[in-house]
């Protein structure tokens, strides 16, 4: 048996169950959830009849971390809701194989046929080297290691992204396949960093960019005051956009508000209200991926002390 296979038989039904159930408590009906999950309605039907620790006890027995597992299928149902089927097929994709590069999947695996010394996962899904990809990859861990890090993190999840210079589109740009998702007060690292990794943070980061010569990185965190407040408690501007009529405006009202160069050369931060389906979020901007993740962190360490 492939490791994918293991991913489909043992894995994602769990999780499909899992979201499935979070999207019913969010008032989404049968037809609706089977929709947006590529599902029949009688299989909705079966997710929905299942108990929640039932699933993650499964899940657990497969060697999947069911902690993470209900946290990232809370993200996967928040991207849903909102619309965002490319980042609900992105962040599935990442768990999965973040979970098989851990070796999570190994002893069922082994289970099925795979030989004791099997490390195919481990090889397949390497990061390559590269000195942009190391950048966003230590400032996530920077994140991840920090006690009391879930704060940063919306519902959607968030990302860290790094751009080469001059870039000119998302794949100039470095962003984890995955997220950072909540488990608990941590944040926890799904997916790995690669170009063009983050669709929709790298494009916030690209308009930056036009925005400040000085700006090469980006991190997405939770909207929280405190987190403003430290921002320009150590005299950087943060700029504020939306509410948004719509989530199609949201890209078009973000490039509108950072085309004014006259608040450009002093911008830390931008504040986006949300709108209808829309969460609000703060982006922090930074010359590197680990001073992104430091500055947002500083919110939570700062707003503490405060």
């Amino acid at each position: 048996m492939f490791p994918h296979e293991l991913v489909s038989k043992y894995l994602a039904p769990g999780v499909k169950a899992l979201v499935a159930l979070r999207l019913r408590s969010r008032g989404f009906g049968q037809e609706r959830i089977a929709r947006l999950l590529g599902v029949s309605q009688p299989m909705v039907s079966k997710y929905l009849k299942r108990r929640v620790s039932d699933i993650v006890e499964n899940l657990a027995r497969a060697g999947v971390d069911p902690e993470e597992a209900v946290s990232v299928a809370d993200t996967l149902a928040s991207k849903l809701a909102r619309g965002d089927l490319q980042g609900y097929y992105a962040l599935f994709t990442s768990f999965a194989n973040t979970v098989l590069s851990r070796g999570g999947l190994c002893s069922l695996h082994r289970s099925h046929g795979a030989p004791a010394d099997c490390n195919i996962c481990a090889t397949l899904f390497a990061q390559e080297e590269d000195p942009l990809v190391r950048e966003v990859e230590e400032a996530a861990r920077l994140v991840a290691a920090t006690p009391g890090a879930g704060r940063l993190i919306p519902n959607v999840g968030s990302n860290i992204v790094a751009a080469r210079r001059g870039a000119t589109s998302i794949y100039d740009v470095v962003g984890l396949t995955g997220a950072l998702v909540r488990v608990g007060d941590r944040a926890v690292i799904v997916g790995k960093p690669a170009y063009g990794g983050s669709r929709h943070t790298a494009m916030v980061l690209l308009k930056a960019m036009r925005c400040a010569d000085r700006i090469r990185a980006a991190m997405v965190v939770a909207y929280m005051k405190e987190c403003i407040a430290t921002i320009e408690k150590h005299g950087q501007q943060v700029l504020t956009v939306g509410p948004h009529d719509s989530p199609e405006k949201l890209l078009e009202d973000i490039a509108v508000k950072l085309s004014d160069k006259r608040v450009c050369s002093n911008v830390g931060a931008l504040v986006d209200l949300g709108g209808l389906g829309l969460e609000p979020v703060i982006y922090i901007f930074a010359e590197t991926a680990v001073e992104a993740a430091e500055k947002a962190l500083s919110c939570i360490r700062e707003g503490l002390e405060g």
